[in-house]
């Protein structure tokens, strides 16, 4: 099965004061994003090398979501995690079918639901409660229709992802699930608590981003 690492999420409370603080980490600005009326989210972006872009979400003030917020959003425990600062949330991977890789893959990504914005369209697994498998760990599903991810209309950036480190106390059944959609080289797997790891080279120099699950 052909896949590819297509975005990291990075949860924040404030989607403006939490990019100026990254925009500063960094070094370089985000682009400007869109919102996702169906979840009550909005984002900025960033891209990556190739087709792997960042993103940065947060619960939109301005809208009432149509549904439980994906990416955990409306858990009592992310929320509070998010009032401490910016937060990994999971990773999505792109799949060439997503209701074969959702079949096959070895756990349960959720359902798959139809979302767009613009000239946009893409489907995603998003679970009813709006959890993560494995809090985040194994990866959300994507497959964009009719077009490539928006990372090709961003601005190319000098941020460049290195490691996407996943450590798990189980981390063999993590490998079998990866393995079954095809692991991207940039996953790192090793046995600990539960935790996700973005490792990013930024111009203000290395950027670790970590979260315990």
């Amino acid at each position: 099965m052909t896949s590819q690492i297509d975005h990291l999420v990075l949860g924040v409370e404030d989607l403006s004061s939490a990019t100026q603080v990254l925009e500063s980490d960094f070094g370089v600005p985000f682009d400007v994003g869109g919102a996702h009326p169906v979840m009550g989210t909005h984002n900025r972006l960033l891209r990556l090398q190739a087709d792997i872009y960042l993103e940065v979400i947060a619960a939109n003030p301005a809208a009432s979501p149509h549904r439980t917020r994906w990416f955990s959003m409306d858990d009592p425990k992310t929320k509070l995690l998010l009032s401490k600062g910016v937060h990994p949330l999971c990773w999505v991977l792109q799949v060439e079918d997503i209701h074969e890789a959702r079949k096959n893959c070895g756990y349960d990504p959720g359902e798959v639901i139809t979302m767009s914005r613009g000239n946009l369209e893409w489907q995603i697994t998003v679970p009813k409660d709006g959890g993560l498998a494995e809090g985040g760990i194994l990866p959300v599903l994507i497959q964009w229709l009719g077009q490539r991810n928006p990372a090709h209309r961003l601005t190319m950036s000098p941020v460049q992802l290195v490691h996407l480190k996943i450590t798990h106390p189980s981390p063999s059944s993590i490998e079998n699930s990866l393995q079954t959609l095809g692991t991207p080289p940039e996953i790192n797997i090793t046995e600990g608590n539960p935790a996700l790891c973005f490792q990013l080279n930024t111009p203000k120099g290395s950027v670790v981003l970590m979260s315990e699950i």
